[in-house]
């Protein structure tokens, strides 16, 4: 980005132009003119329109590549320039990168028969053409971009939307349910759109000591910043305004933009102005030299390459990779997906809640829509039964055998209180708010001022259901009060990514959404329900409830000795015990 570290990634050409004749579209051949296909000519190569939407008068650009492919010494590293080519690109060449598909992922996305049914499907098939992708590959690194043809005759600079998807960091692409044709339609054909691709699970999501030494923890992450940097960079060349960027995610992609937010502990911009947040989401897994390298070691049990590190992982052929990955997940408890964000000193230095809580975030982005459904836990919890121990058996598999924190959490989420009446709701209430509603809060605190505060609940208010109305395309995919309501809602997200404000181009006659008031329950938070929109107090992001857990956040990562040095936020579960506390960054490097 200006972002240092990356800069050497895609070069910027400050002098390039673009390669557009007088009436703003260039054409490779007569046969393209005849099809209305423009190229986009980059420094590296020329990318040819895979599409022309006559109905919605814009481009589509399918699988323009922005990184090298990841193979070979390039698995496990940061993203490499692409390689130049002088073959015209069609958009034909492009994968989706490994998936993994574990029956409990699939379960709780489709209810438990459905899910084991679906599993048996997936075993044989391919994920990527599955999910309306290109063919699975570890050459996986490329992005769509959805153009209106006014952008590309050189006269207007839009706002750009960079989507990053959900999939529990170990499934999801940028194709299928992703089109962004709607977005751009309803915008007045006024934003353009962007979707890349990041490697996933084993291959884009390791952690541990080892891999900080002879890889690069986190590159799912350096993908999705990659992608930002390709679009600062050549914003210019398809009309589009590289200064005025919206980030959109959901779930694993709403959590992968709190990691951009909090990058390098905020020492470096992160090239995009708004964004809109949907159910954030990762496990909190801070312990790099004893818990997350254990995980590793393990992967490289079940990958045959026990005591021979990270090149012998490397020598695997991709088939036996993705099959080491998929036997890894196969060992975990049920629920749980063996990869995701981890710290690493580096990119995360530390938990974003905590980076938050200590100041070092991005400040200079300028406006954000935080939200989260009204029930994103509940896919994700298996009842228990009577069963009082599956609580702890559930903080130790996170955290091991930490006195003080569990005890913390056990007084917290009694066997019995007045919130719940079974095992499962207590579990419910506790995956509910650690895992994803509080991320909602700390954003909201860190970005004062900034922020639109929003709840999920039409329907059962299941997780990833606000998917679909954020990519509402027409009435006619939907129908009655159902279209209507998606219409509105997306109506207010690209308010937000023209204006920095949902209501200043919402849809005529909705209610002013006012940027969230500040308190022990957050305020002014628009509720979106079958019968429409309100404003409410979230009950599901309590100072009460969300304090506690930074509280706990910052004992796991002080009383590791991980926190970086001048960003050690303080736990009122250490204290009295200064000498932890004395050595709270002792293990950071």
């Amino acid at each position: 980005m200006k972002f240092t570290l990356l800069s050497g990634l895609l070069p910027v050409f400050a002098l390039a132009l673009p390669s557009f004749g007088t009436d703003g579209l260039h054409y490779h051949s007569l046969k393209a003119r005849a099809q209305n296909l423009p190229t986009l000519k980059l420094p590296y190569g020329t990318w040819q329109a895979t599409k022309y939407d006559s109905a919605n008068d814009l481009y589509v650009f399918r699988n323009i590549r922005f990184a090298a492919a990841p193979v070979g010494p390039l698995r496990f590293a940061k993203p490499a320039p692409p390689i130049p080519t002088d073959n015209l690109q069609t958009g034909a060449q492009g994968g989706t990168c490994a998936q993994s598909a574990p029956p409990s992922l699939l379960s709780g996305a489709m209810g438990s028969g459905l899910g084991s049914m679906a599993a048996g499907l997936v075993g044989n098939m391919d994920l990527g053409k599955a999910m309306g992708g290109g063919p699975t590959s570890e050459d996986c690194l490329f992005l769509d971009l959805y153009v209106p043809s006014k952008a590309l005759k050189g006269n207007v600079k839009l706002p750009i939307i960079n989507w990053i998807y959900g999939g529990a960091y170990i499934l999801g692409s940028k194709d299928g349910m992703y089109d962004g044709t709607g977005i751009v339609k309803n915008s007045g054909n006024n934003v353009i759109y962007v979707a890349g691709n990041y490697r996933l699970g084993a291959f884009g999501f390791l952690s541990g000591s080892t891999i900080e030494k002879e890889g690069t923890p986190n590159a799912g992450f350096w993908d999705q910043r990659a992608v930002l940097q390709w679009i600062h960079d050549y914003a210019p060349l398809f009309g589009g305004d590289e200064k005025d960027v919206s980030l959109w995610g959901e779930s694993a992609g709403a959590g992968s933009i709190m990691h951009q937010l909090t990058a390098f502990g905020g020492n470096q911009p992160s090239l995009f102005k708004k964004a809109v947040v949907e159910s954030p989401a990762y496990d909190v897994w801070v312990d790099r030299k004893n818990d997350l390298e254990q995980k590793f070691q393990n992967l490289l049990k079940v990958a045959g390459c026990s005591g021979k590190g990270v090149e012998c992982l490397r020598a695997l052929s991709f088939t036996a990779m993705r099959a080491a990955q998929d036997k890894y997940i196969a060992t975990l408890p049920e629920g749980k997906f063996g990869f995701g964000p981890a710290t690493d000193g580096n990119f995360v230095r530390q938990l974003p809640a905590l980076e938050f809580a200590s100041g070092n975030f991005d400040k200079n982005v300028e406006s954000l829509i935080l939200s989260h459904v009204s029930d994103e836990a509940g896919m994700f919890v298996k009842d228990p039964g009577n069963n009082e121990t599956a609580f702890q058996a559930l903080l130790e598999y996170n955290w091991g055998k930490h006195d003080i924190v569990n005890e913390a959490m056990l007084k917290h989420y009694p066997v019995k209180s007045e919130k719940w009446k079974t095992q499962k709701e207590r579990i419910h209430e506790f995956v509910q708010t650690t895992i994803f509603t509080c991320n909602v809060r700390y954003m909201t605190e860190a970005y004062k001022g900034k922020t639109y505060n929003l709840q999920y609940a039409r329907g059962a208010g299941t997780h990833g259901s606000d998917i679909t109305p954020t990519f509402f395309t027409s009435p006619g995919v939907f129908g009655g009060q159902s279209a209507k309501i998606s219409q509105q809602y997306q109506s207010y997200l690209i308010s937000h990514a023209r204006t920095g404000d949902p209501s200043r181009l919402k849809i005529g006659g909705l209610i002013e959404w006012p940027k969230v008031e500040w308190g022990p329950r957050l305020k002014q938070v628009l509720n979106v329900t079958d019968v429409g929109f309100s404003l409410i107090a979230d009950d599901k992001t309590t100072a009460e409830d969300c304090d506690l857990w930074k509280e706990v956040m910052a004992a796991l990562t002080v009383g590791g000795g991980y926190s970086p040095p001048g960003a050690i936020v303080e736990s009122a579960l250490l204290a009295g015990k200064a000498d932890v506390v004395a050595k709270a960054s002792t293990n950071f490097q």
